[in-house]
């Protein structure tokens, strides 16, 4: 059971005590995915709140001197009851008030994980590396007085500027957010166009892709992944789940969602701010439910297919000979060592869905490689697409399947599987197309566009106006296929396709992430 399903088994109830702005978003956010909130704020009862409560968020946006004795009372029954804290020191930097207050708050409470912007992190570093800071503390009893512009580790300016909550676009310092995590044994996860989780207690340094440019446009995206940082937490815990692994599926599913969204919004050309924050929540309450309910046409943009011909030493697994890999032995360094790397590099570059395609293997052996590339696809919420083989799709639970033309035909696929899964089908007419749709298809793979460097056989279509023949007449996504790379794309583009299934495109690069970014961006401007 993933992470999604088991914070709906759970149901965990988290305590935000948060800012009056976003207060709404970030339970909304924890609600989606299946666990509970509660947002009592007073001083008077916090205590008592928390303790019945399987994780406490504070969030620091609206700060008060009573939200801060509140931060620390809960903060406090927190510790006693040994649940979760996820602090989110908002705008940290932006008065004297706020630093007080943030200081005084670390050194009463145990915090599981902060989360911030880069700005807001390195102030805190600066804030907490401040040598003089406790001295200051005793000789005004208790009251931090203005640091003056203590810079123990340098960015690229003299000192760190915060415009408010903004992130100021300075970057961090590695080492510094390392002794951060280390001084006060707590996840570190830094928000923005690349997220990085750091844990000194577990030797974790790791950054994943961001989201979306559009969370930048509505108040309350970082606010949100606090959120939800409680209720993975929250979850791990009653599954013993390590915390730093709780973290990294909450970065890796809010993130994919994000990305989602963006990809849905401009599919239906809803591209409003509004239209995106409504559908990022849609996306996380989606998270837990099967892939079919779950397929959108922006899913096929960049349509990835496994060839595990280019990848070195991958033979070996099943003991055969690995001579076709020969021609690329002085460029070892390059090349992924496992399909399951080149795949995850794939992912990482922005590919929306993943075919595995193996010949001339047994069911056996099918299944191994399934599983072990479905785990890829899961931590990134991908879908995962057997080719041509319904038992095997079955078998893992896979996204879906994907039948040819010689292949199991689609209604038997369909009767099989029944209807959680993604059933895809190949056409090269119209007339295919109309078939496959009525016994049930929920897309269409067409080609070959440009022939096909893996089917030898396969002719390019005799005019792109059959893309267009196919799209205008049929109510099921199309994607193309067949000779498909970033110079020839643009010629696709108005054809009506929802985008474009690669092979060698992309596991022939010597830089898979960074190919599959490139096309991934053209499949975006083109298809979306």
């Amino acid at each position: 059971m993933n992470m999604k399903s088991l914070i709906r088994k759970h149901n965990p109830q988290i305590h935000i005590i948060t800012n009056n702005i976003t207060a709404e978003i970030s339970v909304n956010a924890v609600l989606a995915l299946g666990a509970a909130a509660i947002g009592a704020d007073s001083p008077l009862e916090v205590s008592e709140i928390t303790s019945s409560s399987d994780a406490l968020v504070l969030n620091a946006g609206t700060p008060s001197i009573d939200k801060y004795e509140a931060f620390r009372l809960a903060g406090l029954s927190a510790n006693t009851k040994n649940i979760p804290v996820v602090l989110d020191p908002v705008g940290v930097g932006a008065s004297t008030f706020r630093k007080e207050n943030i200081l005084r708050l670390l050194n009463d409470i145990n915090v599981t994980c902060i989360r911030g912007n880069a700005t807001e992190i390195m102030n805190l570093c600066d804030l907490i590396f401040d040598k003089r800071c406790d001295e200051r503390l005793d000789q005004t009893d208790g009251r931090l007085e203005q640091p003056d512009n203590i810079m123990p580790f340098k960015l690229q300016s003299d000192k760190v500027i915060s415009r408010g909550v903004e992130d100021a676009g300075l970057g961090f310092s590695k080492d510094a957010v390392i002794s951060l995590s280390k001084k006060l044994d707590a996840i570190i996860v830094i928000s923005g166009e690349t997220v990085t989780v750091v844990s000194a207690r577990d030797d974790f340094y790791k950054e994943y892709p961001g989201g979306s440019i559009f969370q930048k446009q509505f108040t309350g995206a970082g606010c949100m992944m606090s959120a939800l940082l409680g209720a993975y937490l929250a979850t791990g815990r009653k599954e013993n789940i390590t915390d730093i692994d709780s973290v990294e599926s909450c970065i890796r599913d809010y993130e994919s969602c994000a990305r989602k969204a963006e990809r849905r919004v401009y599919g239906n050309r809803n591209i409003g701010t509004m239209n995106y924050h409504n559908t990022l929540i849609d996306e996380l309450s989606l998270l837990d439910k099967p892939w079919r309910y779950r397929f959108d046409k922006s899913d096929l943009n960049l349509y990835a297919i496994t060839d595990r011909s280019w990848i070195l030493n991958d033979n070996n697994a099943y003991g055969e000979d690995n001579s076709c890999n020969s021609n690329k032995a002085s460029k070892e360094s390059l090349y992924c060592k496992s399909l399951e790397e080149a795949v995850e590099k794939a992912i990482l570059g922005g590919a929306t869905i993943i075919q595995l395609r193996e010949k001339n293997i047994s069911d056996d052996e099918y299944i191994k490689r399934a599983e072990s590339i479905k785990s890829v696809c899961d931590r990134y919420n991908i879908p995962l697409i057997i080719n041509d083989n319904v038992d095997v799709a079955l078998k893992v639970k896979a996204a879906g399947v994907h039948v040819g033309q010689g292949d199991t035909s689609v209604s038997k696929a369909r009767s099989i599987l029944g209807k959680d899964y993604i059933i895809g089908a190949t056409a090269h007419n119209l007339e295919e197309a109309k078939i496959a749709q009525t016994c049930g298809a929920d897309y269409l793979g067409v080609g070959a566009a440009f022939g096909s460097s893996t089917k030898k056989d396969a002719k390019p279509l005799t005019s792109l106006e059959t893309y267009k023949e196919i799209t205008s007449n049929i109510s099921i996504p199309v994607v193309a296929i067949g000779g498909i790379n970033d110079s020839n794309m643009d010629l696709l583009t108005g054809s009506g396709i929802a985008g474009v299934a690669i092979i060698s495109g992309i596991f022939s690069a010597l830089d898979i992430e960074k190919q599959a970014n490139i096309l991934s961006r053209k499949a975006k401007e083109d298809f979306l």
